[in-house]
């Protein structure tokens, strides 16, 4: 009889996805006492499913000598050391599950786009403070306007889909689609900044993409933009954000993410009253998290029935290359 492939579960994991992973007697499965596994906890553990709170580091994976296979339950990696994984073992294989999160991080960004345009959040709290002025709280139509997509993969199509069916005009940036759908048109990211009405972000962090809305980019920007950040925090540059906000250089900006997280208590970004934040919810609906789990238990299975991989990291794909 074989040995059972020992698998630590290191964070939150859906309760349907649990329960067909450990009715698999192909598995013993394994829970660490928190986000951070000990020493003890990983010794002898062949696979380690874990979210973005465990941080896989050269410390963690010399506590792990027989490890053969993470798979992290997001669509981001930027908690794994892809260069210690690479190092601590040229057979350990790291995958992520990209497509759990695509539905839910495109709603967000609207969510977002549409509490920018009609200033919901000031609406709201104006109204709980018995405030029934409306001159301040006058919104933007979306309608016949211009919506900026940078980076059309998973999550841009969708958003782009959307703002088609809003009867805007989409354009995109990504250099690396041959292709672009009928609704949308190509065109270059200064061109994108300097017509785009509302522009989101749908990239990952990399050297490519590091603060490429920069102060020159703000200054393309119409005054009644509206500008989304739901990637990755390092793409927008949130010092010459700032100034561009304080300028009156934009209408209003919705973030998700930030370049530094949790976002600091002092931050600035929290005294701007046509800024709509949210802490990096992208991926937090029940079914987002319920489909990265069973994606999840679908690549352990595979890979213990015949070694296939799927999804591994570092992918091989547009828009990546390693953050220095």
């Amino acid at each position: 009889m074989h040995k059972p492939f020992r698998v630590l579960i290191t964070d939150r994991f859906d309760l349907d996805a649990s329960t067909r992973l450990g009715s698999d007697t192909r598995f013993e499965i394994k829970r660490s006492a928190s986000p951070f596994p000990t020493k003890h906890e990983l010794e002898g553990i062949h696979a380690l499913v874990i979210r973005s709170r465990t941080t896989i580091s050269t410390e963690l994976l010399a506590n792990a000598s027989q490890l053969e296979l993470i798979i992290t339950a997001t669509s981001g990696f930027d908690h794994i050391d892809l260069q210690a994984t690479s190092a601590h073992s040229p057979n350990l294989k790291v995958m992520h599950t990209p497509e759990a999160n695509a539905a839910s991080a495109c709603e967000l960004t609207w969510a977002l786009v549409l509490a920018c345009a009609r200033r919901l959040p000031q609406s709201h709290q104006a109204l709980k403070a018995g405030d029934w002025t409306r001159e301040t709280l006058v919104g933007q139509e979306l309608h016949g306007r211009t919506y900026g997509v940078v980076g059309l993969g998973r999550i841009g199509s969708r958003v782009a889909r959307i703002a088609s069916a809003f009867g805007m005009q989409v354009v995109a940036f990504d250099p690396y689609i041959e292709k672009f759908p009928q609704e949308v048109s190509s065109v270059a990211f200064e061109e994108l900044l300097r017509i785009a009405d509302v522009i989101s972000f749908h990239v990952p962090a990399t050297d490519e993409t590091r603060h490429m809305l920069n102060q020159n980019g703000f200054a393309a920007l119409s005054r009644q933009a509206i500008v989304v950040n739901t990637s990755r925090g390092s793409v927008i540059r949130e010092r010459d954000l700032l100034q561009a906000l304080n300028a009156g250089k934009v209408f209003a900006c919705g973030l998700d993410v930030f370049e530094r997280e949790p976002l600091p208590r002092d931050s600035a970004l929290l005294t701007v009253p046509n800024v709509v934040l949210t802490p990096h919810l992208g991926a937090t609906t029940g079914a987002a998290f319920a489909a990265a789990s069973h994606e999840a238990v679908d690549k352990l299975q595979r890979y213990v029935e015949s070694g296939v991989t799927s999804d591994l990291l570092p992918p091989n794909a547009p828009w990546f290359s390693p953050v220095n």
